[in-house]
């Protein structure tokens, strides 16, 4: 026997010792992989019966050790896992991954159809890369920053199987790398065939991973959502106990503690609300529903005090059972909505329909009288002076109605989203507003009022809405003649500015002022300020309202500076001379 004989002999047996080894050691791998598997299933098994359920950091864990035990066992620098991502579609390195940093794994990305792993994932195939730099199929930029030599990929696949054991389907998921063969060694057919075995049991590992990834992603995103909704919302489970709760709900209720397990009667410290979710609990069928039942819902509005700003607000109870796919009930899904705005705007639009009905009432009695009283006149016993002064009465009254009917309709147009349409001319505010300082004092009953004009020039041109602007001056000059009870001078201050070229004008009035909390009511419709010393002063809520839209068609911006027992000034500023894009958008 020569020496070459004796090596050959020896280097045989080497290698089919190394075989062994790694034979035996698979073999434990397989045993331990079996049993991850088996204990993941027992806790899948566990959740469903409504035990703890596994987190995802346990399935995370178990990803490591199979990373770090499949490069031990193909004795690999580097092992990494890529998913094909649903968004994107390319396949993508997910952590954990083995020899390969963070940052690395970042660019570890590969479109389905480049690259060794594209092809690997598309044909479900494995792949052995003896030369990576030199191999045509790899991607060049990946292979350099990742400093890889050599590897093996191979397709991550879920079978689903009958009851026989026959592959019913197969869904590609992914595909396991390792890269760079230790001792300079190259990766082999008997390497292939070792992590194809093991990628049978990580893929059913990833897929649950990966489920249950998605799962608590879409949990969270539910939270979220719920959290986030403006409408409260409390769903209690069958042993009346708060199964959720949101932020929304416990701001409505003042309710600081985590409320989930509790009973609801301890958290909601409301009697009315706890009565009226007993009652709702109550109308729940306690049997098992069946298939044919309905949802039993109700609907009862109960009223609260929030903490912060203690104003009442009216919360509207609906309630709805929550069943499962089942049919199993879940619990009562009781939704608050925030309806006060619109039990206030119901309660304002009653108040305006009354008062717009006295308004409207009010000049129609003396034009009826007079007229009435006039026709009746058949010997001519009345005096040309008086039948003069009758006539004005009727005439003033007339236009009073006119401007209410206008006033009305022009604030249905500004709901309705209509433009309010302005015929541009050049006019002189200073002797408009003189114009309207007159028939105020036609119309005011008393002499206990002085109007004055304070303006620094003869003339104050602006090209504006003529009619528009002499409504917001009425409306003005008469607000603040009326919320000045005890007379007093009525100032209209009018001023331009050159630089920004605008007119600024502004109305004030000795009256009571108006307080810090009504004033974000003022230019809204429908709203009155209940003052004392003003309740007998009558209106329908809409000339502020109606004044700011027209200022504002006009491009221009108002504001009230008040001081109670001082009085008010509503100022309002407007351009000179609008450009044409805006009058042709207005017209």
């Amino acid at each position: 026997m020569t020496f070459d004989q004796t090596d050959d002999r020896e280097a045989l047996s080497r290698e089919v010792g190394d075989l062994r080894a790694r034979v035996g050691t698979l073999e434990q791998e397989l045993a331990v992989r079996n049993q991850d598997i088996a204990r993941l299933q027992r806790a899948n098994r566990a959740s469903d019966l409504g035990d703890e359920p596994v987190g995802i950091t346990e399935y995370e864990d178990t990803l490591k050790r199979l990373v770090q035990r499949v490069a031990m066992i193909l004795q690999a620098e580097k092992c990494s896992i890529l998913i094909n991502d649903k968004e994107s579609g390319d396949l993508v390195a997910r952590a954990p991954a083995f020899g390969i940093t963070d940052s690395d794994l970042a660019i570890l990305r590969v479109k389905l159809g480049e690259g060794v792993a594209g092809e690997v994932f598309r044909t479900e195939q494995p792949a052995i890369l003896h030369d990576a730099v030199a191999d045509p199929r790899t991607l060049k930029q990946v292979v350099g920053a990742l400093g890889i030599r050599n590897g093996v990929a191979v397709p991550l696949v879920v079978e689903r199987r009958d009851d026989n054991d026959r592959v019913l389907d197969r869904v590609p998921i992914g595909v396991l790398f390792v890269f760079n063969k230790r001792y300079s060694g190259e990766f082999t057919d008997e390497d292939v065939r070792l992590l194809e075995r093991l990628a049978r049991n990580a893929a059913a590992v990833i897929a649950n991973a990966q489920m249950f990834r998605e799962l608590v992603e879409e949990k969270e995103k539910l939270v979220h959502t719920i959290e986030s909704l403006y409408a409260g919302l409390l769903l209690i489970g069958s042993s009346d106990r708060v199964m959720q709760m949101n932020a929304r709900a416990r701001q409505i209720f003042n309710v600081s503690s985590d409320p989930v397990g509790h009973p609801y009667a301890e958290v909601i410290r409301h009697d009315k609300a706890v009565e009226v979710l007993a009652r709702m609990l109550a109308a729940a069928p306690q049997a098992e529903p069946s298939a044919d039942d309905e949802d039993t819902k109700a609907a009862e509005e109960i009223s609260v005090s929030e903490p912060e700003t203690e104003e009442e607000r009216i919360f509207q109870m609906h309630s709805a059972q929550v069943k499962g796919e089942d049919a199993r009930l879940i619990g009562t899904a009781i939704i608050l909505n925030d309806i006060t705005d619109i039990r206030n705007l119901e309660r304002m639009k009653t108040e305006f329909v009354a008062i717009a009905a006295h308004e409207l009432r009010t000049p129609m009695t003396p034009i009826k009288g007079f007229i009435s009283m006039l026709a009746q006149d058949d010997d001519d016993s009345f005096t040309t002076e008086e039948r003069q002064e009758y006539y004005q009465i009727i005439e003033q009254n007339v236009d009073r109605l006119g401007r209410l009917i206008n006033d009305l309709l022009n604030v249905t147009r500004i709901e309705r989203g209509v433009a309010l349409q302005l015929f541009w001319e050049d006019v002189d505010l200073r002797s408009l507003t003189e114009s309207v300082f007159e028939v105020q004092r036609g119309m005011t009953n008393t002499d206990k009022h002085q109007l004055e004009i304070r303006c620094d020039t003869p003339e104050l041109m602006a090209k504006v809405g003529r009619d528009q602007i002499e409504q917001i001056m009425q409306n003005l000059v008469s607000n603040a003649i009326k919320y000045s009870p005890d007379g007093g001078v009525i100032t209209a201050i009018m001023s331009q500015d050159d630089e920004s070229d605008t007119v600024q004008i502004g109305v004030k009035d000795c009256g009571t002022g108006i307080p810090e909390s009504g004033r974000a009511k003022l230019f809204k419709p429908y709203r009155r300020i209940h003052n004392p010393q003003t309740a007998s002063v009558k209106g329908t809520g809409i000339g502020l309202f109606l004044v700011k839209s027209l200022v504002e068609a006009h491009h221009g911006t108002i504001w009230v500076e008040s001081e109670l027992g001082k009085g008010s000034t509503f100022w309002f500023r407007i351009p000179r001379r609008p450009d044409e894009a805006r009058e042709q958008a207005v017209g």
